[in-house]
């Protein structure tokens, strides 16, 4: 019989929890969402007939350096992780061999509801420089293989042969993961044919572009470690969680028609880059893992609502609107990522000369790459050359973000004030 928990929403404590702090709330929130997926392993899961929904997660938080506070986030949500002794953690940075070793030897043994034992490999793995677990983009292959294969959680175990002690086996094993890494870092492990499909389609990837505030001295005060004490209390409460979790009826009707209406490619879904194809094919799926730590926050009970998805689905799209941003480094163009930069600085001054935008990015364009790199922006149709800058000034060259001038040649057509 499990205890009674001490708060009533361990998601909504833990952001309070790290309310006084400088990482970007959504890493926060996240970072949560992966501690609960952590703690449920694979003695739970969702039924949808026959098959079995787990609650591990593939979670990746992207920032530019020292931005968001990636690292720092991880570390508080390691903190109370570190209080439970059913999670067991991988190391930061790993081959594929020490890897599988790491699952073997979290093997464990859960009593089932039944009265039968689940001997299971469940494991987390936590990893504050991503780029570092998956290895350089020419040698990660078999790494990024492997953890797409152990995504789906298969129930029989699992078989790998090594060079030193032949076939080995891992118990049933539940893989969760949560990692840290910048665009270009990302662009420095995944080559573009990754992109879209396999590992990536798998991983929710969340993008901050600044901190949540400035804090010099976060301060640990009795509501801090109160909250400490009750949130560790109730993530050791969700590891002791056993068994199926089901729709009742009236939900199960409710997310079957949600489900049949459901369309990866509705060309109004909040991120339109085709890179995320293949993750907005998976997106029911990883709909219900959110919702599943949604449940388990709240109680042990093992029955989820429909407000339980619809809570998942207000965080996905959260997530859905910037994680388009965090492939910007990453193409089959040789100029991917300066195209962008230069984007990026046209879009922020609205307009600016060749001039003045060549002494920005020399250091990193020579004058042959920066015609081709924007020639390329030009043809996307984001940005425009012009012989006459905006208030008529002639003599030299301009560049200028479409989007501004759009609204602006309209306000001026309307009498507006610019």
């Amino acid at each position: 019989m499990s205890r009674p928990r001490e708060l009533s929403d361990w998601l909504d404590a833990y952001m309070e929890y790290t309310n006084e702090t400088e990482p970007a709330t959504i890493f926060h929130k996240w970072v949560g969402f992966s501690a609960i997926a952590s703690a449920l392993r694979k003695k739970t899961y969702l039924s949808l007939g026959r098959i079995k929904v787990y609650g591990n997660m593939y979670i990746v938080l992207v920032a530019e350096p020292g931005i968001a506070r990636k690292s720092q986030a991880i570390n508080f949500g390691l903190q109370i992780m570190s209080e439970v002794p059913e999670i067991q953690t991988s190391a930061d940075a790993v081959t594929k061999e020490a890897l599988l070793q790491d699952l073997e030897n979290s093997a464990q043994q859960d009593q089932l509801l039944d009265g039968s034992t689940l001997t299971h490999s469940s494991l987390s793995i936590i990893s504050k420089e991503f780029e570092s677990f998956l290895g350089q983009k020419k040698e990660n292959t078999k790494m990024l293989v492997l953890l797409t294969d152990l995504f789906d959680c298969q129930e029989l175990p699992w078989k790998y042969r090594t060079k030193n002690s032949g076939n080995n086996t891992i118990p049933s094993i539940y893989l969760n993961l949560m990692g840290a890494t910048t665009p270009e870092s990302l662009a420095s492990c995944l080559p573009s044919t990754a992109i879209g499909g396999g590992l990536t389609s798998r991983i929710l990837f969340i993008w901050a572009d600044r901190r949540a505030k400035k804090c010099s001295r976060p301060e640990e005060s009795p509501r801090v470690l109160e909250l400490k004490k009750k949130l560790s209390a109730d993530l050791y409460s969700i590891s002791r969680i056993v068994g199926q979790y089901d729709f009742s009826n009236e939900e199960g009707k409710k997310w079957d028609e949600w489900y049949n209406a459901y369309e990866e490619l509705d060309p109004d879904r909040l991120c339109k880059d085709p890179a995320f194809n293949g993750w907005y094919s998976r997106k029911p799926m990883c709909l219900l893992k959110v919702a599943l730590a949604c449940a388990a926050s709240e109680s042990d009970r093992r029955i989820l609502e429909w407000r339980h998805i619809e809570r998942a689905m207000l965080e996905i799209q959260e997530v859905e609107k910037s994680m388009g941003i965090v492939f910007k480094a990453i193409g089959k163009s040789s100029v991917t990522s300066e195209v962008d930069t230069v984007m990026q600085l046209i879009r922020t001054r609205k307009y600016v000369t060749e001039k003045d935008l060549l002494s920005m990015v020399w250091r990193d364009l020579d004058s042959d790459k920066f015609d081709n790199v924007i020639t390329t922006a030009i043809r996307t149709g984001k940005v425009k050359r012009q012989f006459r800058g905006p208030n008529g000034e002639t003599g030299e060259i301009w560049y200028v973000d479409t989007d501004w001038l759009t609204t602006r040649n309209k306000r001026i057509s309307e009498g507006t004030k610019i």
